[in-house]
């Protein structure tokens, strides 16, 4: 299929839109399973401590916020890196993803101690785990796969009580630095516009907005280390020369390692500077309902 990519309120979108049967057949088919999944079956250690490192950065947040413990929804938990992180942290977690095959391939441990915890399963269609009150929900890099975001932020919503806090990441794609890379090309034809994997396309400012649109109040936001500035220099385009792609991903696992050994208070202003700045590969919100 052809896909174009045209302005939305989300930033840009890609056209024509799948239809939910597509979308779910591509993760339930291609995406998870194998032997086409997208997962590893093995990571070296450097990549396990980036993938706490990751983590962290959202656990302190979410700490500098009042919430410290109690139940954490991870909405699309993927290979169960976050929960792993968050229940050494103290949190009783809890898992939903339309496969769990990375989970049970990578943290099985996290299912079986907890098998009712972990449903595989639609996001936005219906609320899972009815009757449990959830503390933090983590929603990372799954609002950009969906067709309507929206609906996903009002599931959020739902798992949300008055004291709760969600966190919410997305890519942070077309930014002004994307723009300063790539310079006048048709957004069709950049690396990063990859339907229907990412059908939308969002920046610092729409994330904000989608926010707000759907009755949520922002309390924060930060983004991670700003890995595109390599693209500034033909020397560094990781997209360019696919052989620069393990050691720009080096580095990004070396500055977090670094911010992880700073003071707290240093490292949630550091992160959030990037946000303002519109920079960072990923951008997060954090929220109450």
């Amino acid at each position: 299929m052809k896909y174009r990519c045209v302005p939305s309120p989300y930033g840009h979108s890609a056209k024509p839109m799948p239809s939910v049967d597509e979308i779910e057949k591509h993760y339930r088919e291609l995406y998870y399973q194998d032997p086409t999944g997208q997962y590893k079956k093995v990571y070296d250690q450097a990549e396990l401590v980036y993938f706490d490192d990751r983590a962290n950065i959202a656990l302190d947040f979410s700490v500098s916020k009042g919430v410290s413990k109690g139940n954490l929804i991870d909405l699309g938990c993927g290979e169960g890196f976050f929960l792993k992180s968050a229940q050494r942290r103290g949190f009783n977690i809890f898992g939903v993803d339309h496969s769990l095959v990375g989970i049970e391939r990578q943290n099985g441990d996290l299912i079986k101690s907890n098998p009712s915890q972990f449903v595989a399963g639609d996001i936005g269609s219906r609320r899972h785990f009815e009757g449990v009150v959830f503390d933090l929900v983590y929603c990372k890099n799954v609002i950009e796969h969906v067709a309507d975001p929206d609906v996903i932020m009002q599931r959020i919503a739902s798992y949300l009580s008055p004291s709760s806090i969600a966190i919410i990441e997305v890519p942070n794609d077309f930014s002004s630095l994307h723009s300063l890379a790539f310079g006048d090309v048709s957004k069709e034809l950049l690396p990063i516009f990859v339907p229907p994997v990412h059908l939308h396309y969002f920046t610092t400012k729409t994330l904000l907005e989608l926010g707000r649109r759907n009755s949520f109040s922002i309390i924060d936001s930060y983004a991670d280390y700003p890995i595109d500035h390599l693209l500034l220099e033909e020397a560094f385009d990781y997209y360019k020369n696919k052989k620069l792609g393990s050691s720009a991903h080096s580095l990004r696992r070396k500055f977090l390692r670094y911010a992880s050994s700073i003071e707290s208070d240093a490292r949630l202003a550091l992160f959030r500077s990037l946000f303002m700045a519109g920079l960072g590969r990923d951008i997060c919100i954090v929220v109450r309902r």
